[in-house]
């Protein structure tokens, strides 16, 4: 049998002196023999009458010697620097190897002793290379196993298998950002406190909308149905530029905002699902064209749960209360009128990924969406808990809304929740009285006794009714622990 695993034959290039430092030599031979290396040293394998210097030119250039292992001491270096005795000789012959091969790795310096600054004692003709240290009994043991390793051809951190590129590299243009030197111009304008900023800022929202056609999917595009989700999915990841250029924009927007005015958020929020409604009715004009919103519908949806994970986390309560609690009034082509929407709107289901590019790769999950919205949670301050929580979050608000229907088309579907989820921070905290009375905006409720009146309300008139096999989302009457809310000052 050929393997790496085969005996590796190694010589030993060794200074006789002093005596304690060729024992040591000769007892590192005897281990590395025991453990399966084939070793080749003057001791072992230099009879008397043999020329000792033909003997060291055969076994540096012979092509069956996996390694030489340089053995370096004070004495091995001064005679080899001074290519005098027979350690010079034999140095001389491997530096001429090392330097007549620029791809060599057959030359291994071992480290046997340090000066008395510590320093490493190695000959001049090797001193650039990576070594092995065996001159310290704390770590003999772990530099003798990087050391076996190397002899066996079996790292500790080997080359993970090449795989394919992602999707998103099969675009064959990049698509230029609009909004790439936005966020500069807002920052500039806030921090500086400029009179204009929100000219800006208005500026941003306007760029952003326009650039998300930049992201649209053609009719050349969608011709092969069988693989319309690989289409959508590249789409997706192009778009993670985007999300991420606002996630930037709407920190600062945050941060730096003396009187954050939410009502062009909330217009911003509109123009989106305006937006969306306009070329989700487009679709229809091509037969095969069912899915080609997909991309957006997973965007928006990823888009609001980093919008509303960064305003809890700047304590923007009573401005994330009024997005949550306000009726978007959007002009619907598709039916020719006005019509209100909540922020449920920003939650759809994504077929072309959940049952399209489940069923097509046979992959059995539970939802590709909240996959995807876990492998892209990239951002340290937003992780994927983080983002779970906010979507468990906003299935509770959903539920507490005057509008709610005993439908799932008036329910936020928190899909996150696939992964366990144990406890929602942010509700645990309500423990404390002075949390309460900054988060109650959320609920837009003003007291204790207004909030778990709406969770009786749901509760007895069973809107709570979703799913819970493969959800992990506690019941709303038993998230809120009415007992202990506000009893913390």
């Amino acid at each position: 049998m050929s393997s790496s695993l085969d005996s590796p034959k190694v010589f030993i290039s060794y200074s006789w002196k002093p005596i304690a430092h060729k024992e040591k030599t000769r007892k590192l031979a005897e281990r590395l023999e025991s453990d399966g290396v084939n070793v080749v040293i003057d001791i072992w394998n230099l009879a008397e009458g043999q020329d000792k210097y033909k003997f060291m030119e055969q076994m540096i250039n012979d092509a069956e010697v996996k390694k030489v292992l340089i053995i370096c001491n004070e004495e091995y270096s001064a005679k080899a620097n001074s290519r005098s005795g027979g350690v010079g000789t034999e140095s001389l012959i491997i530096s001429n190897e090392i330097y007549s091969q620029a791809e060599q790795t057959k030359f291994i310096p071992i480290i046997f002793e340090r000066d008395e600054a510590g320093k490493e004692i190695l000959p001049t003709f090797v001193n650039s290379r990576i070594y092995i240290d065996l001159s310290n009994d704390k770590i003999f043991e772990e530099e003798y196993e990087r050391l076996m390793r190397n002899l066996f051809d079996k790292p500790a951190n080997p080359r993970p298998p090449r795989g394919n590129p992602p999707p998103y590299i099969q675009i064959e243009e990049s698509i230029y950002l609009r909004t790439i030197h936005k966020v500069k111009a807002v920052e500039n304008a806030l921090v500086n406190e400029k009179q204009n900023s929100q000219a800006f800022i208005d500026d941003y929202f306007t760029t952003f909308l326009e650039a998300l056609s930049d992201f649209s999917i053609s009719k050349e595009e969608i011709t092969n149905e069988e693989f319309i989700d690989e289409t959508i999915f590249i789409k997706i990841e192009a778009l993670k530029t985007l999300r991420n250029d606002f996630i930037d924009f709407f920190e600062i927007l945050l941060t730096y905002s003396a009187n954050l005015n939410v009502d062009k958020i909330i217009s911003f929020l509109e123009k989106i699902i305006e937006f969306f409604t306009k070329v989700d009715s487009e679709k229809n004009q091509f037969s095969n064209g069912n899915y080609m919103t997909d991309h957006y519908k997973f965007f928006f949806y990823e888009l609001f749960l980093y919008l509303v994970t960064i305003m809890i986390e700047k304590e923007k309560f009573e401005e994330l209360g009024e997005i949550l609690s306000v009726s978007f009034l959007i002009y619907n082509s598709r039916y020719n009128k006005t019509m209100p929407y909540s922020f449920v709107e920003f939650r759809p289901y994504v077929e072309s990924l959940d049952k399209i590019r489940n069923e097509r790769l046979n992959l059995r999950r539970l939802s590709l969406t909240a996959d995807l919205i876990k492998q892209r949670a990239d951002i340290s301050k937003y992780d994927f808990d983080k983002l779970k929580e906010t979507d468990i979050l906003l299935y509770y608000r959903s539920l507490m809304r005057k509008d709610i229907q005993n439908d799932m088309k008036s329910k936020w579907f928190p899909l996150t929740s696939v992964y366990d989820t144990y406890n929602i921070k942010i509700i645990d905290k309500l423990i404390s009285k002075r949390y309460f009375e900054k988060i109650k905006f959320i609920f837009k409720i003003n007291t204790k006794e207004e909030l778990q009146s709406n969770v009786k309300f749901i509760t007895e008139n069973d809107l709570d009714k979703i799913s819970r096999f493969d959800h992990n989302i506690p019941y709303v009457d038993k998230v809120f622990d009415f007992d202990k809310i506000g009893t913390l000052n």
